[in-house]
């Protein structure tokens, strides 16, 4: 698993290194640029050619490097291993979001796309929807098998004291996602970039409420979950 995570992530940040270096020569040292855009498509940050070239790869290089350290230092290691696939899909969609991103700052940059050409409502916001969108509803489907760890999933403290709580939050979770990410693609793609950016926001806030509230219950009524003995608290 962290064999092929180190991989993706290796072949990912090579590209993103190979658009910077291509762009180098196309932007002014002390040039400033658009890195940042509002709900209307407007840019409103700039920042420089180093920040536009390098951050967002030096961001990946130090995810990747943590999520590959975290399965050897979990204390329930043999779980997050078991867990590879959902593991895998976020490690890696997460780096590709960042590549995608990326990319669009860097061809924005050299002029090669026009983000701030908003006639089809916001270019970047639109895509960046539809790309985060899809990588929540492919997380969302695998989500439920993700096995209880310290480090990645929904960690309450009653899906983390139970086993029942963790796979049945879990399974409501990822309806959850997959529902939210279809909705943020359909809006991206149909209504308005704004619309893809409510149905994204109050869908993660909906999921996480609704998660949070669901393990408690679930815990409540789950005969084997842990609990503290008044006296074994000494």
């Amino acid at each position: 698993m962290i064999r092929t995570g180190l991989i993706a992530s290796a072949l990912l940040i090579i590209v993103m290194l190979g658009l910077s270096l291509g762009a180098m020569p196309h932007l002014a040292g002390d040039g400033q640029f658009a890195t940042h855009w509002n709900i209307k498509g407007e840019a409103d940050g700039f920042g420089s050619r180093a920040m536009v070239l390098w951050l967002i790869p030096g961001i990946a290089a130090g995810m990747a490097a943590l999520i590959a350290i975290l399965p050897l230092i979990d204390p329930r290691r043999k779980n997050l291993l078991r867990s590879s696939t959902p593991y895998l899909i976020a490690w890696i969609g997460s780096l590709m979001v960042l590549t995608f991103a990326h990319a669009m700052l860097v061809l924005n940059a050299v002029g090669t796309i026009n983000l701030a050409d908003v006639s089809n409502g916001p270019g970047l916001l639109r895509w960046i929807s539809v790309v985060v969108g899809a990588f929540m509803a492919v997380l969302g489907a695998v989500m439920g098998k993700m096995r209880p760890n310290w480090f990645m999933g929904v960690r309450t403290p009653w899906t983390l004291s139970s086993d029942l709580s963790w796979d049945k939050t879990h399974r409501l979770t990822g309806w959850l996602f997959m529902l939210t990410g279809l909705a943020t693609v359909v809006a991206a793609l149909f209504l308005t970039p704004r619309w893809a950016f409510v149905c994204m926001s109050v869908g993660i806030a909906l999921s996480v409420v609704i998660a949070v509230g669901y393990s408690f219950l679930v815990w409540k009524n789950d005969p084997n979950r842990e609990t503290l003995i008044p006296e074994e608290a000494g």
